[in-house]
């Protein structure tokens, strides 16, 4: 029995000291279950006020003022000029449909104009394009992030590759341009 009970013995002081460290962390931190505490100060609230009651069944609630009728109406505001881009970062742009929509370069093109974006080209664009896209000949980085800032329905801007012209940002409509220009 010795022999057994000198085994057990560390695993006995394991399980003492246990619950003697679960019931020093419950006498310490106590428990809640006190009726005669509200709720608030169990929890950290230290106030001294009692806890407010709900008033009378009596009482009306206040009343609020309606807004008077003849309040003046807001004016229409104009519409606001289109932002156009800074003079010293545009460069000319190309301007491809890749959509099923004839004459979107067109539109497209009248935007960016508007824009202060001088349009030296525009095609038709059979590719696998995946979202509108600018793409950027080297040293046109500027240029590029001004004309996504300006016109965020262009959603990705890429290196210039072949077959695109490497002298001007190059925008390639795709079906999400569609969705983008409709919803304004």
């Amino acid at each position: 029995m010795s022999d057994r009970l000198q085994r057990l013995w560390p695993s006995l002081v394991a399980l003492v000291g246990t619950v003697a460290v679960v019931l020093a962390l419950l006498w310490y931190f106590g428990d809640d279950t006190d009726d005669s505490t509200p709720d608030d100060v169990a929890a950290g609230d230290t106030s001294t006020e009692p806890p407010a009651t709900d008033p009378p069944a009596t009482e009306a609630p206040p009343e609020t003022e309606a807004p008077p009728t003849d309040a003046p109406t807001e004016e229409p505001t104009e519409p606001a000029e289109p932002v156009t881009a800074d003079p010293d970062v545009v460069e000319p742009l190309g301007v491809l449909n890749q959509t099923d929509e004839a004459g979107l370069e067109e539109q497209a093109s009248e935007r960016f104009q508007d824009g202060g974006w001088e349009v030296a080209a525009m095609s038709e664009f059979t590719g696998t394009v995946p979202e509108t896209t600018v793409y950027v000949p080297e040293g046109m980085e500027e240029a590029a992030d001004a004309l996504v800032l300006q016109f965020p329905e262009i959603g990705r801007v890429m290196p210039t590759v072949e077959p695109f012209n490497d002298t001007r940002l190059v925008i390639v409509l795709a079906d999400d341009y569609l969705d983008e220009v409709d919803s304004e």
